[in-house]
């Protein structure tokens, strides 16, 4: 099911939240219709919760965490004969915002890194799809084939063979399949499966199709990554070459000029810059270089 069975960022045992928050589902269903889109993303992250019970229980874990806090800093306060009161209801707050936030778009979070693992085996696992349909083999035991070995591609499909084993039809497993899965492209695929079959067409040249599609977008994506990495590059050079060396240099000469002294304490504090700096740029690279 989901990659962590427990609540995000709680300082209170899961089953505990979880036994309040079913006494809270009228608040659940008040929160949840702030959020409209957090049904599919539980749904799209293999949550069991729905929108009402997941939104209660994100309720009850922010405000259980903000009074573990408050009483925690409050009573060193008062052991240490120190008024923290401010402070207390200051840090309280903040860690409210931060576990209400963390929590209820955590399924958001989970969806995403499941879509990018399933964009990960799509074209492969759809072009054998593809294959085996236009040689002949049924779209049933084609999907079949393509169950294993394609990560969570075949994770996927093997829920729609699960679902047609148990006596769904194919159309029906198929669409149901398309609205749990967060990777548009694989909704893409499903549902040109799903529509050949209504009207009877080719489901081969259905995918042919597809397929043309998403490598097209695959190659747009990184023609787009490389006109993109000179301008960063030359802010990378900027900041973490350029600036330092030329920095430290003119800010050694003109100490020198003026008789400033230079604490010693300028210099970590610049190589812990660049680090950070590198470390966050690198990161940020990272993210938007596309999947191949």
């Amino acid at each position: 099911m989901v990659e962590v069975k427990t609540i995000p960022f709680s300082l209170v045992p899961y089953p505990l939240a979880v036994g309040i928050a079913k006494r809270i589902k009228g608040v659940g269903k008040f929160i949840a219709e702030f959020f409209p889109g957090l049904e599919d993303e539980l749904a799209q992250s293999d949550y069991d919760y729905d929108a009402r019970e997941y939104s209660a229980i994100t309720a009850t874990v922010s405000i259980l965490n903000t009074v573990l806090i408050f009483a925690l800093i409050f009573g060193i306060g008062e052991l240490a004969g120190i008024n923290m009161l401010f402070l207390s209801m200051l840090v309280s707050f903040i860690i409210f915002l931060a576990t209400f936030a963390t929590i209820i778009y955590y399924p958001q979070l989970i969806a995403t890194r499941k879509m990018r693992r399933i964009e990960d085996n799509l074209i492969p696992a759809a072009r054998q799809l593809y294959i085996e349909v236009k040689s002949g083999v049924p779209l049933f035991n084609a999907m079949i084939s393509i169950s294993t070995n394609y990560g969570d591609v075949s994770v996927e499909f093997k829920k729609i063979v699960s679902r047609i084993n148990g006596g769904v039809s194919e159309l029906d497993a198929i669409s149901e399949a398309s609205k749990e899965s967060p990777s548009f492209k694989l909704r893409r695929i499903l549902w040109q499966i799903s529509n050949a079959l209504k009207v009877g067409n080719d489901v081969g040249t259905a995918l042919e199709t597809t397929i043309s599609g998403l490598t097209k977008d695959k190659m747009d994506d990184i023609e787009k990554y490389a006109h993109e990495l000179s301008p960063w590059t030359m802010i990378y050079m900027m900041m973490a070459v350029i600036v330092p060396s030329l920095g430290i240099t003119l800010l050694i000469v003109i100490v020198s000029i003026v008789s400033i002294p230079i604490t010693s304490i300028i210099f970590p504090i610049i190589i812990v810059f660049l680090v950070v700096f590198q470390l966050v740029f690198l990161n940020l690279i990272k993210t938007r270089r596309p999947r191949v």
